[in-house]
């Protein structure tokens, strides 16, 4: 029972985390959280997780990408059903602009348990796939891909629908789904 306890407050300091907006209280909220994870010796695959989200969430997660890399890859291993670890894992190397691995693990990530989850992350996930793909020369698979995001805009509420800029950086502005985009989406006019 006080395992669990424990692993409670850790995850509770994580979503203070989340809401605070000070740049200093955030650095030490972060601070807390990792040393309390890294001298847990019970982590499980969430653990991991959270050490990877604390990182990669930072301003400077550039600087502790390779961790981030790292403990997404371990809470992975841990927990092959861990779909979020493994779309952290993929939005790293998104942003290391490592197309081919971040492709690799986005398709890897369990689209129904997503699609289950969040819808907006499910729809956000197609658009990668597609700017991934677009972006790695294969612009008719990455095409089929935001014309799915476009069926998916169609049919949502407003609060399920992000904003979707990598279809936009990759289509012309006068392609057929940026336009369908745009006629649901005014705010990109």
């Amino acid at each position: 029972m006080k395992t669990l306890s424990f692993k409670n407050k850790i995850f509770k300091k994580y979503d203070d985390l989340v809401l605070i907006e000070n740049k200093t209280e955030e650095d030490i909220l972060r601070s807390e959280i990792k040393l309390m994870l890294e001298e847990y010796s019970e982590k499980d695959s969430n653990c991991y997780h959270l050490l990877g989200l604390v990182d990669f969430e930072s301003d400077d997660w550039e600087k502790h990408i390779g961790k981030s890399i790292w403990n997404f890859k371990k809470a992975v291993e841990l927990d092959e059903n861990n779909f979020l670890a493994q779309l952290h894992l993929a939005h790293c190397y998104h942003d290391l602009k490592q197309l081919d691995l971040a492709l690799e693990n986005y398709n890897k990530v369990d689209k129904q348990k997503l699609k289950e989850f969040q819808v907006w992350r499910y729809t956000k996930l197609i658009e990668q796939i597609g700017y991934c793909e677009y972006k790695l020369g294969n612009e008719k698979i990455g095409e089929e891909h935001f014309e799915e995001v476009l069926k998916w805009y169609k049919k949502l509420p407003e609060i399920d629908r992000v904003v979707p800029s990598e279809l936009i950086e990759c289509l012309p502005k006068n392609h057929r789904i940026v336009t369908e985009i745009k006629k649901i989406e005014t705010y990109l006019e």
